[in-house]
């Protein structure tokens, strides 16, 4: 009799399978025809210039580039999306946002807090995720607020809601740092000074360098008395596992290189400095020294005199590149739920700005794409447009830089997220959807 039902059971459920399958058709195939693909890609490794393909076709299957290049054959059963007289180009990746979270901004009862994260909050439903879209954004790095001097983690998210269950690319995508001006608090107690800051901050990472060690030795076998479980540091053992970065608000020359000394030259971790505001870039021939820092400046990407009174205006891209800084990106910054920081749908036209301001071009388009993605370590997925990576795809008739041009189409994972009305470069589908009218 159990065998009986155990067969019945296991033919119910291939028949079950079966008709869910049928009934969820299979992703479309797409072949993009291009006018010119800038794929962001090094032409090598030694060469700072990128690969530009005119006249190109990229093939995306299963929500991957299948294949690109100039001489590709276009297989039959694929959907072609005509994109021959326009720009072809990766999603934008934003390194630094707030958008996409319901009720995660700050908890500011204590100002150290590793086991908080932010991906608890994630909102589908955020209309600035409907928004950033339509500006070619398709990876956002969202985190918590800087009111306190350690905010939690933060969390990278893909911007296809249609499928909710897997907007996460990574649950954790770095440890949120502060240290100046916000996180200075005004309560009495410890951390109402850069000192009480500093010395708070060096104190979990002590602890939590200590615990990092003592599970890699006791898995590694060198150990064989099991540490005590520590739920407030477990998460950072991925940053010290080297698994994921720390990303830190920061300020002015001081703030910068405080930043670089305390997390990159102690304690060997990957640290993103972001803002750098008030003349950070003073100390930018530092951070060119460093292999695991990376600059991340905005929303402010032009600021005037400080902190030298000079009387002059300083573009801190173009500062930044002057100093010999490669791993550079930009952010907005953005909230969401107010205006008076960049929205998150013009995060390209920071980069254009910033080029307008003396950043070489393709450095500035670098900024907002592969640099982004290196600096969070999630280069093997976005970023740029190579065989293997996510299908995540900017279409319109100029560069992101170029914003007499809106953005016609966007791809995520290969799949059609938007359309802009009015524009139809794909064979008819009912299933994708298009700009509201």
């Amino acid at each position: 009799m159990k065998n009986a039902i155990a067969i019945y059971s296991a033919v119910l459920l291939i028949i079950v399978g079966t008709v869910y399958a049928e009934d969820k058709p299979a992703p479309p195939k797409y072949a993009v025809r291009a006018g010119k693909i800038l794929t962001m890609a090094p032409a090598d490794k030694s060469s700072a210039d990128t690969v530009v393909i005119n006249h190109g076709i990229i093939l995306l299957s299963d929500g991957k580039i299948e294949a690109l290049g100039a001489n590709i054959q276009i297989p039959k059963g694929y959907k072609v999306i005509d994109a021959s007289d326009r720009w072809v180009t990766p999603g934008i990746v934003e390194a630094h946002t707030h958008i996409g979270t319901e009720g995660g901004f700050n908890d500011m009862v204590t100002p150290i807090n590793p086991e908080l994260q932010i991906a608890e909050c994630v909102n589908p439903e955020d209309i600035t995720i409907e928004k950033a879209v339509t500006g070619g954004v398709t990876t956002i790095h969202t985190m918590p607020g800087s009111g306190t001097n350690l905010a939690g983690f933060s969390v990278i998210i893909k911007l296809d809601k249609s499928e909710p269950e897997k907007m996460i690319l990574r649950e954790l995508g770095a440890m949120k740092i502060a240290q100046a001006f916000n996180p200075e608090r005004r309560g009495g107690d410890l951390g109402s000074t850069r000192m009480g800051m500093s010395w708070s901050l060096r104190q979990i990472l002590k602890q939590a360098k200590q615990y990092t060690e003592a599970w890699q030795a006791y898995e590694q076998g060198k150990c064989k008395e099991k540490p005590e479980f520590r739920p407030e540091l477990e998460k950072m053992r991925k940053v010290f596992n080297g698994e994921i970065p720390t990303i830190n608000h920061t300020y002015s020359p001081w703030g910068v290189m405080q930043t670089m000394r305390m997390f990159n030259d102690e304690n060997n971790l990957n640290v993103i400095p972001t803002h750098t505001a008030y003349g950070g870039y003073l100390v930018g021939a530092e951070a060119a020294k460093r292999d695991g820092v990376s600059i991340n400046i905005g929303p402010r990407v032009v600021e005037f005199s400080r902190p030298t009174y000079d009387g002059r205006f300083h573009a801190m891209g173009a500062e930044y590149s002057k100093a010999g800084v490669k791993n550079l990106s930009i952010n907005t910054d953005s909230v969401g739920w107010s205006s008076w920081i960049a929205p998150q749908e013009e995060l390209s036209f920071q980069a254009s700005m910033s080029a307008h301001l003396g950043l070489d071009d393709l450095k500035a388009l670098k900024a907002i794409t592969i640099n982004s993605a290196r600096a969070l370590d999630i280069d093997d997925r976005v970023g740029s447009l190579e065989i293997g990576k996510d299908a995540d795809i900017v279409i319109k008739r100029g560069s992101l830089l170029d914003h007499t041009t809106p953005v016609d189409l966007v791809l995520i994972n290969g799949k059609i997220v938007y359309q802009r009305k009015g524009v139809t470069l794909v064979v008819k589908d009912e299933g994708a959807p298009s700009e509201k009218g």
